[in-house]
């Protein structure tokens, strides 16, 4: 199984917006340079992540995004799925109960190992949230700005 580069793309990019404090609106064009991801594509992602309920857009010149929920209830299996559906370690346990899409179903050896596996990378991606992660070894200058009493300035 391998996430989509849209999936990366998109957990890179509500990582760093979760890093800063909780009404810090970050802009396309920060994102987009601190996360080495191309902006026009970045753009398109961040407001498929809006429209899903992920972030609150602002518009204007200093517009961009935040957090629109606490990072606790935001987990990377639910950004992966905003971005790219359901997922699945294989097409057996895609199409499971499903016998044209695999003719083995009930005599092979391997489903119960895959069905497994298949529930461990569920759990384990919706075990990480937003509110678990260490910011401080990635994003210092977000830290610094946490911890000063100076207001956050938006680029």
């Amino acid at each position: 199984m391998q996430i989509s580069r849209k999936s990366d793309y998109a957990l890179r990019a509500m990582v760093y917006i979760a890093a800063w404090e909780a009404d810090k609106i970050c802009s396309i064009n920060e994102i987009a340079e601190a996360e080495k991801i191309p902006r026009e594509y970045l753009a398109k992602i961040l407001k498929e992540l809006a429209l899903q309920g992920f972030l609150q857009s602002f518009k204007g010149i200093n517009g961009g995004y935040k957090l629109a929920m606490p990072r606790e209830r935001v987990t990377f299996l639910s950004i992966i799925e905003a971005m790219q559906g359901k997922i699945y370690v294989n097409d057996c346990v895609r199409n499971a109960g499903n016998n044209e899409a695999c003719n083995r179903m009930s005599g092979c050896a391997m489903h119960a190992f895959w069905n497994t596996e298949q529930d461990r990378v569920i759990k384990s991606l919706s075990s990480v949230n937003l509110a678990g992660l260490d910011y401080e070894s990635c994003y210092p200058e977000a830290r610094k700005r946490k911890n000063s009493k100076q207001p956050v300035r938006v680029a």
